[in-house]
């Protein structure tokens, strides 16, 4: 997976299967984005994606998933390192 600067603002939005206007849920930068996202369950996940917002940038639910595995396995190593 290719990651980006988690430093860049981004908006997540509730996804719209129907054609109308899309919802933002919550902006902040990547990591705020993620950090928020975490606390939701898988399927709460599932109806939303993240737009980093100076980028053609979308993370739909898959590519959610593995950001936030990424992000757990990159703090357990920062964590293993560390202790």
């Amino acid at each position: 997976m290719t990651t980006y600067p988690l430093s860049e603002p981004a908006t997540i939005y509730r996804t719209d299967t129907s054609g109308g206007e899309r919802k933002s849920v919550a902006r902040g930068s990547l990591a705020d984005c993620a950090d928020i996202l975490a606390g939701w369950s898988s399927e709460d996940r599932a109806t939303v994606e993240i737009e980093v917002d100076d980028m053609a940038l979308r993370y739909g639910s898959d590519e959610i998933e593995e950001l936030l595995q990424f992000l757990r396995e990159e703090d357990a190593d920062r964590k293993s390192v560390a202790g």
